[in-house]
């Protein structure tokens, strides 16, 4: 998997960039989920898209964003 990870925080939705590899920690509610992309339970974070460089996982977020308050 790339480096800089889009993901959803199962908690408040909240869409964030992350290069962790073990226990993700949102930035809007502070709760702190372990890891697991392959998970079939739900029990972690959702990966929405990974990137090679933090600038395309920024603009990823950006326009995940547009796109989601324009529909």
């Amino acid at each position: 998997m790339k480096p800089f990870k889009v993901i959803q925080c199962p908690n408040c939705g909240n869409i964030q960039v992350s290069q962790t590899s073990t226990v993700f920690k949102c930035f809007r509610c502070g709760k702190s989920k372990t890891f697991n992309p392959k998970s079939k339970l739900g029990l972690g974070v959702k990966v929405l898209a990974s990137f090679d460089t933090g600038n395309e996982a920024a603009l990823f977020v950006q326009e995940y964003q547009r796109v989601k308050h324009n529909a």
